[in-house]
């Protein structure tokens, strides 16, 4: 497994979530010299920082699920923080806040994917139809990352915006990482990435507890989903599969304010 990662220290990202908000895409400058793509201005963003913490919060249990596209324009709004695949992953194997996910899962993370058909590489962007809404999902591949073939491009809230551009609905990120191997099949077990909890690699036994079980469908642009089945690995499910336009449970960081809906 190869992560090939763009860090990016606080102000900088600081500094990028404001460009990325007013519109400045050529303010995105990427490691090889060249720029984001460019698209038109956006609303100005706010002065406050985002709300972060180590801990996690309801925002929307799964009884009150929320689409991809309406629980962005809420935490953007509060200044709020989807909780990561990882942090979410943490939870389900047992953390303290295990509780909490009994009342959101399945839910939606804060961990923005995209990925092509087995075998195919990557252009200069990949699109998903959501068949449901007929809104097209359009991730920007990074230069560096054309012509890849069997990976995964992840970025992770808030470095990233849901531009909107009529049908179209494209993720304009600061920072995009590259999980390679990223297995053809569905409901296989696999090891994870370090970083984003992204299966990649060869199947492995379900009995090795590191094992994740992965979902996915032909392509897709859109936000990992958790959710649990009644069995005994019934927590280790990452769905690759959900339409945005799905309602699921939401989890934030925390920093001890209450903010559930």
């Amino acid at each position: 497994m190869k992560l090939i990662n763009g860090l990016v220290d606080d102000k900088k990202r600081a500094e990028l979530r404001a460009a990325m908000r007013r519109g400045d895409f050529g303010a995105l400058v990427r490691k090889d010299g060249g720029t984001a793509p460019k698209g038109p201005p956006l609303p100005q963003p706010t002065q406050r920082e985002s709300i972060r913490g180590s801990n996690l919060s309801v925002f929307f249990t799964k009884n009150n699920g929320v689409p991809v596209e309406e629980i962005l324009r809420l935490t953007d709004e509060k200044n709020l923080v989807i909780a990561s695949n990882k942090q979410i992953d943490q939870a389900l194997q047992g953390s303290e806040d295990w509780k909490l996910m009994q009342k959101i899962v399945p839910c939606w993370t804060g961990t923005m994917t995209a990925y092509e058909e087995p075998g195919k590489p990557f252009g200069r962007i990949i699109e998903y139809i959501d068949k449901e809404t007929g809104l097209s999902y359009i991730f920007p591949v990074p230069d560096e990352y054309v012509g890849v073939k069997d990976a995964i491009l992840v970025a992770e809230h808030p470095d990233f915006i849901l531009e909107t551009d009529g049908n179209n609905r494209i993720v304009r990120a600061a920072t995009v990482d590259l999980v390679e191997k990223f297995p053809a099949a569905s409901d296989g077990c696999y090891l994870t990435d370090a970083k984003h909890g992204i299966p990649f690699g060869e199947e492995i036994d379900i009995t090795n507890f590191e094992a994740r079980i992965l979902w996915r469908i032909d392509k897709r642009v859109g936000l990992v989903a958790r959710f649990k089945q009644y069995n005994d690995y019934g927590t280790r499910h990452i769905g690759l599969t959900s339409k945005a336009s799905n309602g699921h449970g939401v989890a934030v960081e925390s920093d001890g304010t209450d903010v559930s809906k």
